[in-house]
């Protein structure tokens, strides 16, 4: 049976990996990854890899929160055994500082409603857990993880590769192209609309950019990431940080824009984390992202032989493994 899977970024290459589980109902597969970019080239690759299941401004207990993040763990393990490192930073705990009244009211709530999972941490413990942060009180996330997004990409494609998947980078124009194949998934981010078999679905497009800076030598690595209106953590040679991200709905084009990076994120670094100043711009970076309706990932029939996952959103790294185990079991069923 051969299956072409468009994108290989989050959800095309958990796809793959969930179809060639050893437990998989098709013993015989030729699983083919279709990407002009290659394996993380597009808007995974340069996630900010805070995964945790209390995602958004109010901090509320995602839906489905609990599942997808057990979901992503099980990848993660995949993809550190293939690569032969972990893929993700070895101290736990993510910090969301309350930076205004409304901050600290939603904060103060989740930590209340989770305590097992959350605390609420007053303006000196985070001082004292990330020295130089913003004074403020904040939430202590304590199960939270710092994913490095393209080495966990680099990890699960040689997981993947192991079982027999091949890539092509090649940018499919429309799924005529494939109509060679048993079935056709389509795992893209900003390229969907460009399919007209998809243009019309109700999506919405993203732009979000990341600034990197160097980390000032005198001062100690992060002992977490910070988040808050923006977010702040260590890159994975720690010797610099990654701060984003911009959310622009409306972008002249997809490419990176620094001075429009600068103007969103600069003010709000610098406000949770002042020591900021001190550091010297490296790179920018820039992706697209889709969101689906009511910000949900959108799983899709399109025909017998055509599905889609997309839409991720900014919660791609919490639900594309768990979307992905859903799409395989579906299509399983479906054949």
């Amino acid at each position: 049976m051969d299956i072409a899977i468009i994108g290989a970024g989050f959800c095309g290459l958990a796809i793959a990996w969930h179809l060639l589980h050893p437990v998989s109902a098709f013993p015989h597969l030729n699983v083919h990854l279709f990407d002009s970019k290659g394996i993380g080239g597009g808007a995974s690759g340069i996630a900010a890899g805070l995964l945790h299941p209390y995602a958004g401004a109010h901090a509320k207990l995602n839906w489905r929160g609990e599942e997808g993040l057990q979901a992503t763990l099980e990848l993660l393990t995949a993809a550190s055994q293939a690569l032969g490192r972990p893929v993700t930073a070895n101290n736990r705990g993510i910090l969301r500082l309350a930076l205004n009244q409304q901050q600290e009211a939603d904060f103060r709530q989740c930590a209340a409603r989770h305590p097992f999972q959350t605390e609420w941490l007053d303006s000196s413990a985070c001082q004292a857990l990330v020295p130089g942060c913003a004074r403020a009180p904040g939430l202590w996330i304590k199960g939270g993880i710092t994913v490095y997004s393209f080495s966990y990409l680099q990890g699960l494609w040689h997981a993947c590769a192991k079982r027999g998947a091949t890539l092509v980078k090649r940018k499919i124009h429309s799924l005529k192209e494939l109509e060679y194949v048993d079935l056709i998934i389509v795992a893209t981010g900003a390229e969907t609309l460009q399919l007209p078999e998809l243009a019309s679905l109700p999506l919405k497009q993203v732009k979000g950019q990341i600034l990197e800076f160097s980390w000032p030598e005198n001062r100690a690595p992060l002992a977490c990431p910070l988040n808050s209106h923006v977010y702040l953590l260590m890159t994975e040679t720690g010797r610099s940080c990654l701060v984003g991200a911009t959310y622009e709905k409306e972008y002249p084009h997809p490419f990176i824009d620094v001075k429009t990076a600068q103007r969103e994120i600069l003010p709000r670094a610098f406000e949770l984390f002042p020591p900021l100043k001190e550091a010297s711009l490296l790179n920018c970076y820039a992706g697209v992202r889709l969101a689906g309706p009511q910000h949900c990932p959108l799983l899709k029939h399109l025909s017998s032989s055509q599905w889609a996952l997309i839409g991720m959103g900014s919660k791609g790294l919490l639900y594309h493994a768990l979307y992905a185990k859903e799409l395989v079991e579906r299509t399983v069923n479906s054949l």
